[in-house]
């Protein structure tokens, strides 16, 4: 009764256990399988061959050597008398299995003459183990692949695994060669103490370092700079291990930094030199204006019992392409000048220099204005031709001559004025918009004059084209209407500066007080 509960009992615990057992007699060549191992096998319906004795009918071909290589050495090693293969079979139904077997080796004095054990089905457990380690190999091929330095150190700042990356970043070629090893036996002590204590503390408090910058001194070559990422490195109970991090090479980054940051400083000077020279030129330009010239208040004074000027000049920037001049001709003449040249800043300030040059030049034909502009641009021109420069000015004298009693109006491609006249004035039918080509387009030039009576005139504008030109913020233009409107506004109500009254119905305007271009107004009131 004892013998059928312990085998009852045995049959039992194997069922569960999943595992079978077998036993070959060595001498006799037959060999036991328990019902478990048929089913692992395949042969439940079918007589199972004798996997010791000829192995290659159920064997895995990838498993066969190993399995007959250490059954081999187990049979023959007399001192040895456990069995235990891990192995590959090949099922009738073509289907694969692992299992793994288990044996004692019975021996007599001379030889081994039985072994029995169990077998077990091991195919999930090597499924799971095939599994792992392929996405460990997965893992290791991105780690081993991607263009950054990874690594592992123990709580002694040792390395305990790397990626090739890293290897090579560290000057060695395999990975054996840094394994073990610490900081200090690559970088300069410097580097190597400052990364220590930095570990060091990351593992004291448990708080990483983040996308910091790092600079990296080498022994043996130059200093290299990485962005790096460390965390302290704990096992899955939470024990401390050391720490872990990753590393971009920023070298080229930083030195391009440092490049730039150093070009930066070269520009500031640079840009303070050139400032220093704008504001020079600035001045020097201001200082040419009629109005900030010494005998500004004499010119003013000596015309004032018989024309009441008003100017107003406003840059857009620096240097300036617009200017006007009052030219006393005579005592009975007086011009007033007025030029835009295309653009503005430094081009159109150069540009204006040189027109005050010829200025000067043509200054015994200011009492005709046709000859006086066609000299100027005669001589712009020929300036401008030799230098390969393409740009104009335009122009428009107005010759005031008390003698004759008369107003002379000559352009040169540049607005009318505005003029207002007289009441009971029958103004003659004179068509405004005559006016020759700008100045420096075209050598040999003519300029038709307009000629009104002195006693016909009450107020004469002269302007830019950037009053009227004046833009809100859905880019309309004030326009030369609402100009022409303003300038007869403030005739019939006697504002005493007509000029200023215009450049705050501009601005008002724009809705702001930086005008796009230069502003330069000039009204004369024939007093």
């Amino acid at each position: 009764m004892t013998d059928v509960f312990d085998q009852q009992t045995l049959e039992l615990t194997l069922k569960a256990s999943n595992e079978g057992i077998w036993d070959w007699d060595i001498v006799s060549g037959e060999i036991f399988y328990s019902e478990r191992i048929l089913d692992f096998l395949g042969y439940k319906k079918l007589t199972p061959p004798n996997l010791m004795t000829h192995p290659e009918e159920i064997i895995h071909e990838s498993s066969i050597v190993y399995f007959q290589d250490i059954l081999s050495l187990t049979l023959l090693d007399a001192d040895t008398e456990n069995l235990g293969i891990d192995c590959k079979i090949r099922r009738p139904d073509g289907k694969s299995r692992w299992i793994r077997i288990r044996g004692i080796v019975i021996r007599e004095p001379d030889r081994a003459v039985r072994v029995a054990g169990s077998m077990i089905d091991i195919s999930k457990r090597k499924f799971a183990e095939e599994m792992v380690a392929e996405e460990r190999n997965m893992l290791r091929l991105i780690i081993d692949n991607i263009p950054l330095q990874v690594y592992f150190k123990d709580t002694e700042s040792r390395y305990k695994l790397v990626n090739q990356r890293q290897v090579d970043w560290l000057g060695k070629t395999e990975a054996t060669e840094v394994l073990g090893k610490s900081g200090k036996a690559f970088f300069s002590p410097e580097s190597w103490q400052s990364s220590r204590q930095e570990e060091l503390e990351i593992m004291k408090t448990g708080e990483p370092v983040i996308d910091a910058i790092q600079r990296e001194r080498w022994p043996n070559k130059p200093d290299t700079y990485v962005q790096k990422v460390k965390h302290p490195w704990y096992d899955s109970s939470g024990k401390l291990l050391g720490t872990y991090g990753i590393s971009c090479d920023v070298t080229n980054l930083i030195q391009a930094k440092k490049k730039l940051e150093n070009l930066a400083i070269n520009l500031q000077q640079q840009n303070k030199t050139y400032q220093e020279e704008l504001m020079l030129a600035t001045e020097i330009q201001r200082a040419i204006l009629p109005e900030n010239s010494p005998d500004w208040s004499d010119t003013i004074s000596k015309w004032q019992d018989r024309i009441n000027i008003k100017t107003l000049y406003s840059p857009a920037s620096e240097l300036a392409g617009d200017f006007y001049d009052v030219i006393t001709v005579s005592d009975e003449k007086v011009g007033f000048l007025i030029i835009d040249v295309m653009g503005h800043g430094v081009r159109s300030a150069i540009i204006v220099s040189l027109i005050r040059g010829l200025m000067e030049q043509a200054e015994h034909l200011g009492s005709e204005p046709a000859h006086y502009l066609e000299e100027i641009n005669n001589g712009l021109t020929t300036i401008l031709h030799k230098a390969g420069i393409t740009l104009f000015a335009s122009a428009c004298y107005t010759l005031i001559d008390f003698e004759s009693n008369t107003i002379n109006i000559t352009s040169a491609g540049h607005d009318f004025p505005l003029i207002q006249f007289k009441e009971n004035t029958n103004p003659p039918n004179i068509d405004k918009s005559s006016k020759g080509s700008a100045l420096g387009i075209c050598e040999g030039a003519h300029y038709p004059e307009t000629i009104y009576s002195l006693d016909e005139i009450k107020s004469i504008l002269l302007y830019t084209d950037g009053i009227y030109e004046a833009s809100n913020k859905d880019d309309d233009e004030w326009g030369i209407e609402n100009l022409k409107q303003e300038f007869e506004n403030a005739q019939a109500n006697h504002i005493s500066s007509c000029v200023h009254h215009l450049y705050g119905k501009a601005t008002k305007w724009m809705g702001h007080t930086r005008f796009q271009d230069d502003v330069c107004l000039l009204n004369l009131e024939i007093v």
